[in-house]
């Protein structure tokens, strides 16, 4: 075999090899993109899986889009900045979303601001693992969703400040149902055509029953009392024909001005 031939196959050879580490280092790149890819594609999943499980199961008391009703804001700067700190946790949020989703809480940590379920315990378990309905991967899911929000929730701490005011109903009814919507009423009383909650009593007709309720006393200071002294009168409406002490929060007389109580009295007096 001449010298010429010989060289001739070892740069073949060398460029066989070269051309081969190239493919390699292509296809390798190929599979981390690919590998990068499907880790995007399952996370959009999994957080669309989480949506429709949030919204089944945790905005009654959370709200549909975090803000927050019986329930503390999940989707605010506090809880993807402070949160975990001021419990103490040691793990990422992540970690900290599913072991409070799987355990529940027996009691709320703020009581004064978000009392939760309140009939024994602030939050159920939802784990199988502790007697509740959800698998491990659809509180997976739920985490992954919740994440999702913190991009917006950052940008909460800019607020801005609007140069025309929001016109004001003049119709005391009108206002009373905003007041009803955003002290998060709603997730916890039924009024046909307006809510559905399932916790407290049904109201739907509570303008005429309120008037009934209790000998000399008219429907408007029924309610008002109701509304300040939850604990006052155990409404016959409560889901199962029981609502047990507690349940709902004592403080409105502090979180609600006068002027959002008599309006939110008058839109319940409206509810015949």
């Amino acid at each position: 075999m001449s010298n010429s031939r010989i060289q001739t196959e070892i740069l073949l050879g060398a460029l066989f090899i070269v051309i081969s580490s190239i493919v390699l280092l292509y296809m390798g790149f190929r599979e981390e993109t690919k590998l990068a890819e499907s880790a995007v594609v399952q996370q959009a999943q999994a957080i669309e899986v989480g949506a429709g499980l949030f919204a089944a199961n945790c905005a009654r008391c959370h709200g549909q889009n975090g803000e927050g009703l019986i329930g503390p804001p999940l989707n605010d700067a506090y809880f993807f900045t402070d949160r975990i700190k001021d419990v103490g946790w040691g793990g990422t949020l992540e970690d900290y979303i599913i072991s409070t989703v799987s355990s529940g809480r027996p009691v709320s940590t703020r009581p004064d601001q978000w009392p939760g379920e309140g009939i024994g315990y602030a939050m159920p378990a939802w784990s199988q693992e502790y007697g509740g309905p959800l698998r491990p991967d659809e509180i997976r899911a739920i985490a992954q969703f919740i994440l999702n929000w913190e991009a917006t929730a950052l940008e909460q701490e800019s607020i801005t400040v609007l140069e025309e005011p929001v016109p004001v109903s003049e119709d005391p009814t009108a206002r009373g149902l905003a007041v009803f919507n955003a002290q998060g009423c709603a997730a916890c009383h039924a009024i046909q055509g307006i809510s559905s909650g399932q916790v407290g009593p049904d109201l739907t007709q509570i303008g005429t029953l309120a008037a009934t309720r209790v000998d000399g006393m008219s429907a408007e200071d029924y309610i008002r009392e109701s509304i300040l002294n939850p604990d006052a009168f155990i409404a016959p409406e409560c889901p199962n024909g029981e609502c047990p002490a507690g349940v709902m929060p004592p403080n409105f007389g502090d979180k609600l001005s006068p002027e959002e109580l008599d309006d939110l009295v008058a839109f319940l007096l409206a509810q015949e």
